[in-house]
């Protein structure tokens, strides 16, 4: 979670899928004692949403939703419970009526001081908030569009500064879970650079074109590594090495190996919670999408096999696996030739 200025408002960025992101937007709504209103934009309902909204309306503040998620959710009731106690401040409706939560919003709609904008921390939920406080450019509800679907994110689908934010987007650092907070403080850099950018700020700017270009170097290095580097140690295994590499795609690198005919992917980084305490060295498998059904990488390990971080071997998902150079060479290699030969 994390907050930023936006116009003369303030935006607050979060998901709300466990008590802990209930508890900690609570606690910074709380911060902003002068808040008589708070809207809630690309917010998904769950069932702690409704409670932080049921908290909200309690201390006497004006609630809003406006969401685009309707009937994507696990639980139901919960967008009933938002709309039984928002009412018609409750604008909740399916993706395909608005395939951007800004076109559900008018432009300044919720602009000013004494308003907080709860937004999910990505482009669609940015571009809502910012519409919301009156900070937009042209072109940004088309955009917010195409923000949702990454496959049709393309200089000829976005606008200029559009493709510009999907690039800068991808430049930030993957998500390390360890190291959560350094994951919010980069995003929030990020969006407030946007705002500011929006606004008129042209260094702001030229830093978004920085981290685009940045963006663009890192894929053509992950397709120089797969046109030189990428090996085929098992069938259906396709491994790249990027120790010491410049600086990468991981997407690209990885996409570009199920096109090659991947069951399973080997990335050996030195990266990654196993990298610092295992010689700086980190193998990470992930078995590509089409074939997750019929591959499970925890069965790998075997029965009574000591696993975490001290161990060198964190697997807590069927597809993914990350371990040490010599988990990977005394367990995980050959366990894999076993199941894929």
């Amino acid at each position: 979670m994390f907050g930023i200025g936006i116009g003369e408002g303030f935006g607050l960025f979060s998901k709300f899928f466990t008590a802990e992101d209930g508890e900690n937007a609570l606690a910074s709504l709380g911060e902003h004692l002068s808040a008589k209103r708070v809207v809630f934009v690309d917010t998904c309902a769950t069932p702690v949403l409704a409670e932080v909204i049921g908290t909200l309306v309690a201390r006497g503040v004006e609630v809003h939703v406006r969401d685009h998620h309707r009937g994507e959710g696990r639980t139901p009731e919960a967008v009933e419970a938002i709309e039984a106690v928002l009412g018609k401040r409750a604008h909740i409706v399916a993706r395909k009526e608005a395939p951007a939560c800004a076109l559900l919003l008018r432009h300044g709609e919720f602009r000013g001081p004494g308003t907080v904008i709860v937004a999910d921390p990505d482009l669609d939920g940015l571009t809502a908030a910012m519409k919301a406080a009156g900070v937009a450019y042209e072109g940004m509800d088309q955009d917010a569009e195409i923000f949702d679907v990454r496959p049709r994110q393309s200089a000829e689908t976005l606008t200029p500064f559009g493709w510009v934010l999907v690039r800068a987007l991808s430049s930030l650092p993957l998500f390390d879970p360890d190291r959560p907070g350094d994951s919010d403080r980069a995003k929030a850099d990020f969006f407030y650079g946007i705002v500011r950018a929006v606004m008129g700020d042209s260094i702001e700017r030229r830093e978004l074109e920085d981290r685009a270009r940045h963006y663009d170097a890192c894929v053509a290095e992950s397709r120089r590594m797969l046109k030189e580097h990428m090996d085929k140690p098992l069938p259906g295994v396709c491994f790249v090495d990027t120790m010491g590499a410049a600086p990468f795609d991981f997407t690209t690198l990885t996409q570009g190996m199920e096109q090659a005919g991947a069951v399973v992917t080997a990335v050996r980084k030195d990266s990654g919670p196993i990298a610092r305490l295992h010689g700086g060295v980190q193998y990470s498998l992930a078995v590509v999408q089409r074939h997750q059904r019929e591959l499970d990488l925890r069965t790998l390990v075997p029965a009574g096999t000591p696993i975490g971080l001290e161990a060198g071997l964190i697997s807590n998902t069927p597809f993914l696996l990350h371990c040490s150079s010599e988990v990977w060479m005394q367990t995980i290699f050959y366990a894999l030739a076993m199941r894929l030969r």
